[in-house]
């Protein structure tokens, strides 16, 4: 990446040589991606039959003034397009930045729907027989294949529709990012929420586990299969994913219930949370099927 850099000479410019580029190999936070101006965190999509390695890229963090606000995903790019990724963002920052603007200011005023499209091109993934070096990750040999990720009872299944859903609650919380730089509170934190309920149905579904009557059936059910049976479970963060999840469905049916309102703070935290969710149920689907196919 800095070879990358430097072969634009990007380092003579202060406003890029300033610039805090944050990598955490997963969406646990020890790479400090969350808090970084430009951000990434490790995650796996199957795409044309194939497990390919993304990074999440994350916007909208503060490095001074003691972290002083939290970024959030607006898509993921596969893990080869990230140099790319950081070149387009980079130089559209210094050929749109008004004189003085910092890139957490610069992001704030074009907005996260705007930033996404500006590398939503980026995204997509070559078919493999175009381009396999898309379906191997830097600095490793291996090739990842539909073993890893298994079949569905369809002998010729090649995208689960567990896959379709999930990919669906993504666009709902991107949808809740943009509610909240609306200040539509209520409304992105109901999407926030509604994210985190969809990717623990699709689970259920995929499992053929019953969904219960409504969201405290979802929740409940998901509770017994997937969180008391540690199913649902990081190396790392142990249960932690799972009880975001359960937590947010006990604050969101209180304030439906009568309770306070959510707050722009709360709602952040939540649609963080929400993507924090999102990415622990691909790789709960990812570990399970690839148990099924062994």
């Amino acid at each position: 990446m800095r070879s990358r850099l430097g072969a634009k000479q990007w380092e003579l410019d202060e406003a890029i040589r300033g610039l805090h580029i944050k990598v955490s190999g997963c969406f646990n936070s020890c790479g400090q991606h969350h808090v970084a101006d430009l951000g990434f965190y490790g995650v796996s999509r199957n795409k044309n039959g194939y497990t390919v390695p993304h990074f999440q890229v994350v916007l909208g963090g503060q490095w001074e003034r003691n972290a002083g606000s939290y970024g959030l995903a607006i898509g993921a790019v596969p893990s080869k397009r990230v140099p790319d990724t950081v070149e387009r963002i980079a130089e559209r920052y210094l050929s749109e930045r008004t004189p003085g603007e910092s890139f957490h200011a610069y992001i704030g005023r074009i907005g996260k729907a705007k930033a996404k499209l500006m590398i939503e091109d980026l995204m997509t993934v070559p078919p493999h027989d175009v381009d396999p070096s898309f379906y191997v990750d830097w600095a490793d040999a291996r090739e990842y294949t539909t073993g890893d990720i298994g079949v569905g009872e369809c002998a010729g299944e090649v995208v689960s529709p567990i896959e379709f859903q999930l990919t669906a609650c993504e666009r709902e919380v991107f949808e809740a990012q943009l509610a909240l730089e609306a200040n539509e509170i209520a409304r992105a934190s109901t999407l926030a929420y509604e994210a985190m309920m969809h990717a623990a149905a699709a689970l259920l579904s995929w499992r053929v586990l019953p969904l219960g009557d409504g969201p405290d059936g979802i929740a409940a059910n998901f509770k017994t299969h997937f969180i008391d049976t540690e199913l649902f479970w990081d190396p790392f963060a142990g249960g932690k994913f799972g009880h975001y999840y359960l937590a947010a469905h006990e604050r969101h049916m209180a304030w439906k219930a009568g309770g306070a309102g959510p707050d722009p703070d709360a709602t952040r935290r939540l649609i963080e949370e929400s993507q924090l969710v999102i990415e622990a149920a691909h790789s709960c689907y990812a570990k399970l099927a690839s148990q099924k196919a062994a």
